[in-house]
């Protein structure tokens, strides 16, 4: 393995977070937040940036060989690059606003991973001894930014990440789409991957930017402040969740406001080649491409279940067909992305209701999009193998085969594919058993709910991390525990389950 390249490209990596975190103290100034919370924030980007300057200068490449990277590499840059930022935007809040080193490191991965759960609440004891009197709120505005900022980082290095990268590792749910959908190959033997890469990258991001400053625009002529209209901006297409206020979107009690979120949630969950594929004169890709109508068919029938459920089942608060409808909808698009905005309390829902949220929390949006979860491409894919599984069953002799878009598959991408969610469904009851074992007196329905809601990157879950908890109550292993699980679904598993195996380091 070319360790300098990673170690070089890591560097460079936490130089950008520490760059992003003297904005945020930038903006503390400009929002008046206490000098000495501006005077951390700044700190903190400097101690994360001169470092990392020194790491960068002496791990250079000098030459074409240092210059080289392949599958190895590539998994380890982006599995060491995360672990990085993260560890960076730690120290951001344990300068600026006491946390505890696992509360900090927790938040701080939420953050980048885009999951969304918090341990900021009423609840939330500093290391100073005192608690905040209602959460969020009372952050210093300049943590706030950076924290839904790392949101907005974490989402573009996602994008770029499943449509540029891992295609040509040959993993995720974007390579299950033809090469030539994406502008990159699958294949790794190329040596031009790196220019690929950039092409690719600059696309996407400006794509990315353009619906935040749109959504950033549309909030502020909604009636947000504008302050609160660049932070939600920055979460929601990102799918991040992370919001200013401690009651989530149910704060500002505005129709308006919960409509264009919705809009861009969908939008941010949707596979982003199908955006440029439409602005650059191919307006009909979206309904065209069998994953979306399989995503927007899918929140559609769930609303309406839903909806007729509260209506009927939901007593009390859901009379009118209406507010129920945006209410139901808003939820099913929040969870189903992963994003995890809240307008209501879900968990306090029929229980038909409940399972269906829960149900879509494994699935999540499509390939190519900044959502978490198994991606509704896999979803299609699983359900192809099992019908096809059946027919051999009555045709044995019947020749195997699956098409996506038209285009028929090798089965060794649907093994893959069912590798995947063999591995996916392991380690969630995996990591729910550990978290019956890490924190005391938890509930089944709790461990259950919190190992998919950070395995999927939706953030809130049911029972005592439901919308109205937070996560702050579980142990500090169990907290480390669950970040670690933000992660690895985060990065589709393999890409951060390979650093484990000890001939991955070998030279």
């Amino acid at each position: 393995m070319n360790r300098k390249i990673v170690l070089y490209l890591v560097g460079v990596t936490t130089i950008v977070i520490g760059v992003f975190i003297c904005l945020s103290a930038f903006v503390s100034f400009l929002m008046e937040d206490a000098l000495r919370h501006s005077v951390a924030l700044s700190s903190c980007g400097l101690a994360v940036i001169v470092p990392s300057c020194f790491l960068v200068f002496f791990t250079r490449p000098k030459n074409e060989a240092d210059r080289k990277f392949g599958i190895r590499e590539g998994f380890a840059i982006v599995a060491l690059g995360w672990l990085a930022a993260s560890a960076a935007g730690a120290v951001s809040y344990m300068a600026v606003a006491d946390f505890y080193p696992a509360d900090a490191f927790f938040e701080s991965v939420s953050g980048f991973s885009t999951t969304g759960a918090s341990v900021i609440g009423p609840e939330l004891q500093l290391r100073s001894g005192v608690t905040l009197p209602v959460g969020v709120e009372d952050l210093p505005k300049g943590l706030q930014f950076f924290r839904c900022l790392s949101n907005w980082l974490g989402g573009m290095g996602i994008v770029v990440l499943t449509i540029a990268i891992l295609p040509l590792l040959n993993i995720g749910g974007q390579s299950l789409y033809n090469a030539e959908t994406t502008g990159v190959k699958s294949s790794s033997s190329d040596n031009r991957i790196a220019p690929r890469i950039a092409s690719a990258a600059k696309i996407l991001w400006l794509v990315y930017l353009i619906l935040t400053v749109a959504e950033a625009i549309l909030l502020k002529l909604a009636g947000m402040s504008f302050f609160d209209s660049v932070c939600h901006a920055f979460s929601t297409v990102a799918t991040g969740g992370f919001s200013t206020r401690q009651m989530s979107i149910a704060a500002y009690h505005s129709p308006l406001i919960e409509w264009i979120i919705i809009v861009f949630m969908f939008l941010s969950g949707t596979n982003f080649m199908l955006h440029i594929r439409a602005c650059t004169g191919h307006p009909k890709a979206f309904w065209q491409d069998e994953e979306f109508r399989f995503y927007a068919l899918t929140i559609a029938g769930s609303v309406f279940l839903i909806t007729i459920s509260l209506i009927f089942l939901g007593g009390d608060g859901f009379e009118a067909p209406l507010t129920t409808f945006r209410t139901a909808l808003f939820q099913v698009v929040s969870l189903f992305t992963s994003t995890g905005y809240t307008t209501a309390d879900y968990a306090t829902w029929p229980i038909f209701s409940v399972l269906i949220l829960f149900l879509l929390s494994f699935l999540g949006g499509c390939g190519g999009s900044t959502s978490g979860g198994l991606k509704c491409v896999r979803g299609i894919l699983l359900f192809k193998f099992s019908v096809m599984e059946i027919r051999r069953c009555i045709f044995p002799s019947l020749v195997p085969g699956i098409r996506l878009n038209g285009v028929r598959l090798e089965m060794s991408t649907v093994h893959k594919t069912v590798g995947f969610l063999s591995c996916y469904l392991g380690l969630y009851l995996l990591f729910a058993l550990l978290l019956a074992l890490f924190s005391a007196n938890v509930d089944l329905e709790t461990c259950l709910s919190a190992s998919i809601a950070c395995l999927s990157n939706i953030g809130p879950g049911f029972g005592r991390v439901g919308p109205s908890w937070t996560y702050v109550w579980m142990t500090d292993p169990a907290k480390i525990l669950l970040a670690f699980e933000m992660i690895l679904g985060r990065l589709e598993l393999y890409t951060f389950l390979v650093l484990f195996l000890p001939a991955f380091w070998k030279k």
